[in-house]
C-alpha cells in the first residue's frame, strides 16, 4: 500500500456545516435541558421502579453540572473517576456515568433523525472531498466524531466505504410495537479477538475509496455478542438519506416487547435490547467513548481500546495528514500523532481551523513539518478542489453561522422580526409605486417599476444577514 498518501483527521469541527454540534454546543444544550430539578425528578422517579442512585450523587452532579469552565466531557471525566475510587458508591457513578452517555448519544441521534433534510441539503458543501479521493487510493479518513456523516457524503458523492470488518454479516430482526418481524437490518461485524490480536479488514491491494477508522465509538457501531464482536449497522441502499433509515431502525425498531415495561418495550442502559429471530432477549452495546478517560488502561470503556492500535498502523499509510476541525484535546492521539511526525521528515500536518492561529505545544519542536490554514471545513475543501461557489450559497453559509452564534431562540426572534420588516418595507414600496402611476401609462413600463420593487432573493438574504450580525 502506498506510504505517499494524504489521509483526512476528523474532529468536531468537520461537522459543522451541516448542523452537527461543538463540544460547547452540546454542553449548552445538555444544561438548559438537563436542570437541577428535572435530575432530582428522574431520581426520584427512578427509585420508584427499583433502581435510582444516592441523593448525594445527584446533589454533587448538579453542583459539578453548575460550573461554567467544564463541558460534558468533563463532566464526564469526574464521573467516571468517582466511579473508581473505592466506596459504597461506586456504582452509582458508573450508573450516572452511563446514563449521560446515552443521553449524549440521543442527542445526536436525534440531530440526525429530526435534522435529516437539513443535512442532506446541505452534503453538496463537501463536494470538494471528491478532489481527495480521486488523488488518493485508498482515502484514510481518520475521525473523532460519533456522527454518520462521512457515510452520508461518501453515499452523496458515490464513493465506495470501508471500516474495516470483515464480510462476515450479522442479520438483525426489526419489529413492530407487537413484536412482529416487518423487516431486517443488516450489519457487518468483527470479532473482539481479530480487532485485539490482529488487523482490520481494509481492502488490500487497496481499492479506490474510503478507508474510515473511527476511533471514538459511533452511532451505527455496537459491542454484540456477549461482548465478543464489533458491528456496524449497514445503510440498506445507495443514498444518504438510507444511512439515517438504518439508524432509525436500529434505534426504533430493534426491540424486545414487554408489556410490563415502561413504553411496552424492555429498556437496558446504554444499550438496545432486542428480540433475536428466535424472539431471545440479546444486547446491543453503544460504543460512544466519551469523558476524561478514552483509552485510559483503568477505564472500563465498551468499544475496544485496540482501536487505539489500529489507529497507531495505520496512519504509517499516509504522508500527509489534514486535521480538520479537531482541537488537539486527546492525549492519547496527540502522542501517536507526534510520534509518527517525528519519524521522517517527509511528513506533515495542516491543522484547518478557523481558529488556526499557533502551532499545539507538543509539535512545537517539528514546527517546520506543521502547517496552520485559518479555515472552516467545506471552505477549505472547496479550495483544494477549485471549487467556486455563488453569491448565493456563500451568503447562506454566514447567514448559517450567524444564527448558529446567536442560538435557536435569538435567531428565531431575529427572523420573525425580519420577515416583518421587509414585508412593511415591501409593501410601502408598492403602494409607493401604485401612487405614481400616471394615467395612460404604458403597461411595460407599469410592469418595469413593479419588478424593481420586488426584492430579489440574495438582496434580501444580504439584508437579513446584516441583521443577523447586527445582533451578535
Amino acid at each position: 500500500m502506498s506510504q505517499n498518501l494524504t489521509g483526512l483527521f476528523l474532529g468536531a469541527g468537520a461537522s459543522f456545516d451541516v448542523g452537527m454540534p461543538l463540544v460547547w454546543d452540546l454542553t449548552k444544550k445538555t444544561k438548559n435541558w438537563l436542570t437541577p430539578e428535572k435530575l432530582r425528578r428522574f431520581n426520584e422517579g427512578w427509585k420508584r421502579q427499583g433502581g435510582g442512585v444516592s441523593n448525594s450523587i445527584i446533589e454533587e452532579l448538579i453542583g459539578v453540572m453548575s460550573r461554567e469552565d467544564l463541558h460534558y466531557e468533563s463532566v464526564l471525566g469526574y464521573l467516571e473517576v468517582q466511579s473508581k475510587r473505592h466506596g459504597g458508591d461506586s456504582a452509582g457513578y458508573h450508573t450516572m456515568y452511563s446514563w449521560m452517555v446515552e443521553m449524549v448519544y440521543m442527542q445526536l441521534y436525534l440531530q440526525h433523525v429530526n435534522g435529516s433534510q437539513f443535512i442532506i441539503d446541505h452534503l453538496d458543501l463537501y463536494r470538494g472531498i471528491n478532489a481527495l479521493y480521486e488523488n488518493n487510493t485508498p482515502l484514510w479518513v481518520f475521525s473523532l466524531n460519533h456522527d454518520s456523516i462521512v457515510e452520508m457524503i461518501a453515499k452523496n458523492l458515490s464513493i465506495p466505504l470501508y471500516s474495516g470488518f470483515t464480510d462476515a454479516l450479522v442479520e438483525l430482526p426489526r419489529r413492530n410495537a407487537a413484536g412482529e418481524i416487518i423487516g431486517t437490518l443488516l450489519a457487518e461485524s468483527i470479532s473482539k479477538n481479530e480487532l485485539d490480536n490482529g488487523c482490520m479488514r481494509f481492502p488490500n491491494p487497496p481499492e479506490p475509496g474510503i478507508y474510515l477508522l473511527k476511533l471514538h465509538g459511533s452511532l451505527d457501531i455496537f459491542v454484540h455478542n456477549d461482548n465478543s464482536d464489533l458491528v456496524k449497522i449497514l445503510p440498506q441502499g445507495d443514498t444518504p438519506e438510507a444511512v439515517i433509515d438504518s439508524l432509525r431502525a436500529a434505534n426504533e425498531e430493534l426491540v424486545y416487547v414487554d408489556q410490563r415495561a415502561p413504553g411496552g418495550k424492555a429498556k437496558v442502559l446504554n444499550e438496545i435490547a432486542y428480540a433475536d429471530f428466535d424472539g431471545e432477549m440479546q444486547f446491543l452495546r453503544r460504543t460512544l467513548l466519551s469523558g476524561a478517560q478514552k483509552f485510559n488502561e483503568r477505564s472500563s470503556q465498551v468499544l475496544p481500546k485496540s482501536m487505539l492500535k489500529h489507529f497507531r498502523s495505520n496512519i504509517n499509510f499516509v504522508r500527509e495528514l489534514i486535521c480538520v476541525g479537531y482541537g488537539f484535546g486527546d492525549l492519547h492521539i496527540n502522542e501517536i500523532m507526534k510520534s509518527w511526525l517525528e519519524f521522517s521528515a517527509d511528513r506533515t500536518i495542516k491543522i484547518v481551523s478557523p481558529g488556526a492561529r499557533s502551532i499545539p505545544s507538543f509539535l512545537l519542536h517539528l514546527a517546520p513539518q506543521v502547517e496552520l490554514v485559518s479555515s472552516g471545513a467545506t471552505e477549505f475543501f472547496d479550495e483544494i478542489a477549485g471549487i467556486k461557489r455563488s453569491e448565493k450559497e456563500l451568503l447562506a453559509k454566514r447567514i448559517f453561522l450567524a444564527t448558529r452564534r446567536l442560538g435557536p431562540l435569538k435567531s428565531a426572534e431575529a427572523l420573525k422580526f425580519f420577515e416583518a420588516s421587509e414585508r412593511d418595507r415591501h409593501l410601502a414600496a408598492v403602494a409607493e409605486m401604485v401612487l405614481s402611476i400616471k394615467d395612460g401609462e404604458d403597461p411595460e413600463s407599469i410592469l418595469k417599476r413593479t419588478e424593481d420593487v420586488v426584492v430579489s432573493e440574495i438582496e434580501s438574504s444580504r439584508r437579513f444577514l446584516e441583521h443577523l450580525e447586527s445582533l451578535s
